[in-house]
């Protein structure tokens, strides 16, 4: 809607002598004209009569900040490589990208660029009907009231983590984001990206955590397996981690206890998609390093505030532990029985302990012992009498060897089902047509013993 200037400041002029009753509503509604900016005009009313502050104080001259067409067109061209995105964000591109870029300054001077504000972008998105993106869940349904949290007041009290799964390429391969968020700020610590919510994603996470900040006091989750086991009272092993620690797990009871690390999962959403874009990453693996060593930042300067109190209650890792424990915290740890052979069958395959030469280490058959898998890589060591072995792995039963029955219900799945058993198209049809001949052979063999059973009826007749 075009403002109406002069039936704005005859409105006001009405309202002010009380000689109609009209409300800011009624004035926004004839004139287009924001509450603000009425109130504005009004004070104008009381200073000056209506025809001098309809001209302009530079005596009828356009305003230096006016829009041009040329401004307008390179704007929409702008507009046309984020085709949803929200308003907020589209601006900080724009400024980030065009106005403040020493690359773009001729494009600036040429089509007379300038900073704009966010009404300024409003109001295109509402004239060109541009896409913005689903509002935020509390403009349109209605939720339950929760209480507000006051946020702990150091760093590294609490630091809220959690998991959501989403389509971050727009390819439709949803990848697990696994968040850490600070509580006394909403800074966004670190992420790793897999593709599904697992005990791996959340240690590279913490691992994250403790080489950028150090140990926090407490972690604050929802009962996921990976934090909580829904079958006994025993520490899951990312909670083993923690307890070694001396990191507290704390436990929401619903999604909007843990309304911060949601907000900002939100946040991400949204604007994330088309920052992929905008700085042209292309897989997860380079998602993640740029993540963490970017992303993080620059949502920060955002979105994070000061904490009441400056003091960090983060504990720093010490030189000996980065050194001599901090790989050793990330593993699986599981008892073991010293087989013939002097191995040990982890995950159907077989390894040996050696030394640093890569000799085997002798081991009485029957004996215990402690297995180590490394989270991160799955590598395998041997711990006995206080000591860590290296193992290498020895030929013997594969998973992907074993013979295994496949439950199919079509011809797709079936397909889908050789596919993951042969490596190679050939391979598959080979297997087959031995199959195939073989069946064949098979039933030539059976009709030639029945043939013969029959000669040897007649014959004995």
């Amino acid at each position: 809607m075009e403002k109406n200037k002069l039936k704005a400041l005859e409105m006001l002029k009405k309202k002010v002598r009380g000689e109609e009753k009209l409300t800011y509503s009624e004035i926004i509604r004839q004139t287009g004209y924001t509450k603000r900016q009425l109130i504005r005009l009004s004070k104008e009313t009381l200073k000056r009569d209506i025809d001098s502050i309809l001209v302009h104080g530079l005596a009828n001259k356009p305003s230096n900040n006016s829009t041009s067409d040329q401004e307008i067109e390179y704007i929409k061209n702008f507009k046309n490589k984020y085709l949803e995105i929200t308003i907020s964000q589209f601006m900080d591109f724009y400024h980030e990208d065009i106005i403040w870029n020493k690359d773009k300054t001729d494009d600036v001077i040429n089509n007379n660029l300038k900073v704009r504000s966010y009404s300024f972008f409003e109001r295109l998105y509402h004239k060109y009907g541009w896409i913005i993106p689903r509002p935020h869940k509390s403009f349109y349904k209605k939720n339950e009231i929760h209480s507000l949290r006051d946020p702990s007041p150091r760093r590294g009290i609490l630091i809220i983590i959690d998991g959501t799964p989403h389509d971050w390429f727009g390819n439709g391969l949803k990848q697990s984001l696994h968040l850490a968020i600070d509580d006394a700020t909403g800074e966004f610590l670190a992420g790793w990206f897999m593709k599904e919510e697992t005990l791996e994603g959340y240690c590279h996470l913490l691992y994250l955590i403790l080489t950028k900040y150090g140990i926090p006091i407490s972690f604050y989750s929802d009962n996921y397996a990976v934090f909580k086991s829904p079958t006994d009272k025993n520490l899951t092993t990312f909670g083993k981690i923690c307890e070694k620690l001396g990191i507290e797990m704390i436990y929401a009871g619903s999604p909007e206890a843990k309304g911060k690390v949601e907000k900002g999962n939100d946040t991400i959403q949204q604007r994330l998609l088309n920052d992929i874009k905008r700085f042209n990453i292309t897989s997860v693996d380079q998602l993640n390093i740029w993540f963490n060593k970017f992303y993080c930042k620059y949502l920060n300067r955002k979105f994070a505030y000061e904490p009441k109190e400056d003091k960090s209650e983060f504990i720093p890792l010490t030189k000996d532990f980065r050194k001599n424990e901090l790989n050793n915290l990330f593993v699986i740890k599981t008892n073991r029985t010293i087989l013939k052979g002097n191995s040990i069958s982890i995950n159907n395959h077989y390894y040996i302990p050696v030394d640093k030469q890569n000799k085997p280490i002798p081991m009485f058959k029957g004996s215990s012992v402690e297995v180590w898998e490394n989270i991160f890589d799955h590598s395998i060591k041997i711990f006995k009498n206080s000591k860590l072995h290296n193992t290498k792995q020895i030929e013997g039963h594969r998973k992907d060897q074993q013979l295994q029955q496949l439950k199919v219900n079509n011809q797709k799945e079936l397909n889908a089902a050789l596919d993951a058993v042969y490596s190679s198209a050939e391979e598959r049809r080979k297997t087959i047509q031995a199959i195939v001949d073989k069946n064949a052979a098979e039933e030539k063999r059976i009709k030639a013993i029945a043939a013969l059973r029959n000669d040897l009826r007649n014959a004995g007749k």
